[in-house]
């Protein structure tokens, strides 16, 4: 049994300038059966004064640990195992959020009917201009596999994922020493090899790439390597099966060639079954090809 109908989850790092904003956001939320759990990634500003400050305010729950620099996929795990809500919400610290988010969530999810077969829901994103991130999601589809929305039905850009705990308990980030980027892709894709979520076409969360965020700077030494990883997990979870998802089974093998040229590492020796290794060495050239283009 949980405390919480919701942890709001945010991973943070060296964002005092700005995570103010998501707290007056979190004090205007209409639905109010939330704790804010704040995972400090090693900040070396005062992120830790400042929500020693929230807390002496007593406006939310706020539940805040601090931790080694390691990444945000490092700081989700943490997150995941100290989650005292039924759903898991990851709302970053350059996010805001609307003032009916939670509540469209709670809704929403109250309204289906068989949840055991679902990992939970997923709404929009818009920019500070309110425009919708990408596309939205098929109106005819509400339930289906995340992947499959990406990837079947063309959908594109950022959502907003909210998991129930339950199940993203079940599924973890690896954690690799001097790997401190580690796209979600990993773990999201492979809950929807299992689990299904529901679909609403809502704005939940206002995003923006800012200089400092992941996003901008994918293109550094641990960005690159940690690419390599995902795609490398990718292939020996079989997260996109040949059968299902054939052009994203191909694209992984070209990739994980692609970026282990541009960050100058070999992960050959860590694909797990002789036939993927047969694969790899297969569209190498083409792996080649794309990272000569980009060079």
């Amino acid at each position: 049994m949980y405390k919480f109908k919701f942890t709001i989850f945010t991973p943070t790092y060296n964002r005092a300038y700005i995570l103010e904003n998501l707290y007056n956001d979190l004090k205007k939320q209409t639905f109010k059966d939330f704790e804010w759990l704040i995972v400090d990634d090693g900040s070396s500003d005062n992120t830790k004064q400042l929500v020693d400050k929230f807390i002496l305010e007593d406006k939310l729950n706020i539940n805040y640990i601090y931790k080694q620099n390691g990444g945000k996929h490092t700081a989700i795990n943490t997150g995941i195992k100290n989650a005292n809500g039924e759903l898991f919400f990851i709302v970053d610290s350059d996010d805001r959020l609307l003032n009916e988010s939670l509540k469209v969530v709670n809704d929403t999810w109250r309204s289906v009917d068989n949840k055991k077969e679902l990992s939970g829901v997923v709404g929009l994103c818009v920019d500070t201009e309110n425009e919708i991130v990408g596309t939205q999601m098929p109106e005819d589809k509400d339930i289906c596999h995340f992947t499959d929305l990406y990837f079947k039905y063309g959908v594109k850009g950022d959502k907003s994922i909210i998991f129930t705990t339950d199940v993203i308990k079940q599924y973890s980030f690896p954690e690799i020493e001097g790997i401190k980027f580690l796209p979600e892709s990993v773990v999201w894709h492979e809950i929807s090899k299992k689990y299904k979520i529901k679909c609403i076409n809502k704005p939940l969360r206002i995003v923006e790439y800012l200089d400092d965020g992941l996003t901008k700077n994918k293109f550094n030494e641990s960005s690159l390597k940690g690419r390599c990883i995902e795609f490398l997990y990718l292939i020996n979870q079989n997260t996109y099966p040949v059968s299902k998802y054939p052009y994203m089974w191909v694209k992984n093998y070209i990739n994980l060639s692609r970026y282990s040229l541009m960050s100058n590492s070999s992960y050959f020796k860590d694909i797990n079954r002789i036939s993927n290794k047969v694969m790899y060495i297969l569209l190498f050239p083409l792996g080649y090809f794309k990272y000569a283009r980009q060079k």
